[in-house]
């Protein structure tokens, strides 16, 4: 019984910890062998709004995107580096519909019966209790806050970005989505092609 217990909490832990981000990536360049070397642009050049405005999310971003590029052969070189590196961390309010169906639920009703007993017929009443009717959908509006990271890397000698990954998703707790930065960071350089 406590193995099973033991299983299931597992799995809902496994469950819970499913990201709710989309992530997506874009290049322009191929990243080659002449990159290998990075430094963070000054914090005036990355932006933040809202929820990430803050020193610890901000960390968590850098520190998160730093491990993930020492990671993959980079080393941090705040003198003469190949790559820049900002980030935006942005929410936006948005709108979501739903489309809801609308069930009629007639009331509950008392309604005449007629039964045969012994070859006489007799008079009663019965409760009934209709099935509720599908009578079509309602439009439901809801106002969401969609999140945003977005991690540039840019080369130093022509200053272009060369690679872009970002992360989408909805924000529900705002402890929550800053907790989850590390995270949502390594996932957003598993799309890194090196």
């Amino acid at each position: 019984m406590k193995k099973q217990i033991l299983i299931l909490l597992g799995l809902l832990a496994i469950l819970s910890s499913c990201s709710s981000y989309n992530y997506y990536s874009v290049s322009n360049k191929k990243l080659n062998d002449k990159y290998r070397t990075y430094a963070w642009l000054p914090e005036g050049k990355s932006k933040a709004s809202n929820i990430y405005d803050n020193d610890v999310a901000a960390d968590k971003i850098v520190e998160a995107a730093s491990a993930a590029l020492d990671s993959r052969g980079f080393t941090l070189n705040n003198q003469k580096p190949d790559l820049l590196i900002r980030y935006t961390a942005v929410v936006n309010k948005e709108t979501k519909s739903y489309n809801e169906p609308v069930y009629y639920d007639p009331p509950g009703r008392y309604v005449p019966r007629v039964g045969v007993h012994r070859g006489r017929a007799f008079y009663y009443y019965a409760y009934r209790n209709p099935f509720p009717v599908y009578v079509g959908n309602e439009q439901r509006t809801v106002n969401v806050k969609q999140g945003s990271i977005m991690i540039d890397l840019i080369d130093r000698k022509s200053k272009k970005v060369i690679w872009r990954g970002w992360a989408e998703g909805e924000l529900n707790n705002p402890e929550k989505a800053i907790n989850q930065l590390p995270e949502v960071i390594a996932n957003i350089f598993k799309k890194f092609p090196v």
